[in-house]
């Protein structure tokens, strides 16, 4: 099986998370625009240039809504790392700890987006970051790649 197909059937039975449960925030214009932006959306059908421009706003979804539309933002990237630019990126950053001298309230969002995922979604995801380390497209985070994927495979999956 592909990188992609293996996401496209780790990710299959992932159900949408509600229009009102995709962004964190209720009084943020930056989580304002993700909810209008991905309000009805599937994680089927988007374009690089599309997600190229919501990059920065993992973090800003909810972790039911993180886990649905992460897919999208893998499936769009695959393959096409340079036109991708900071997307593999981003969600290397969200499979690694957090900086040790983090506050607790970041732990607390970090482990609660990480968590959400079974334990086949963490082998597509690492999956996923081995074929970008293998592009040589990675020059940010090359050090980070194994980490990540050392720690996909250790988390205790979800339930």
């Amino acid at each position: 099986m592909t990188v992609q197909e293996s996401i496209e059937s780790a990710f299959a039975d992932v159900q949408y998370p509600g229009d009102d449960n995709i962004a964190t925030h209720q009084d943020c214009p930056e989580c304002e625009d993700v909810r209008q932006h991905f309000r009805g959306s599937t994680w089927h059908g988007h374009t690089v240039a599309e997600l190229q421009q919501y990059q920065s706003v993992l973090p800003l979804f909810t972790p039911a809504a993180f886990r649905y539309f992460l897919p999208a933002y893998m499936l769009v990237s695959l393959g096409a790392w340079l036109e991708a630019d900071m997307i593999p990126f981003s969600i290397l950053q969200m499979c690694l700890l957090p900086r040790p001298d983090a506050d607790a309230e970041l732990r607390q969002h970090h482990h609660e987006r990480f968590s959400v995922f079974t334990q086949p979604q963490r082998e597509v995801i690492a999956a996923y970051l081995q074929e970008w380390a293998r592009s040589d497209s990675h020059a940010l985070g090359a050090d980070d790649i194994p980490v990540a994927v050392a720690r996909l495979f250790a988390h205790e999956p979800a339930a």
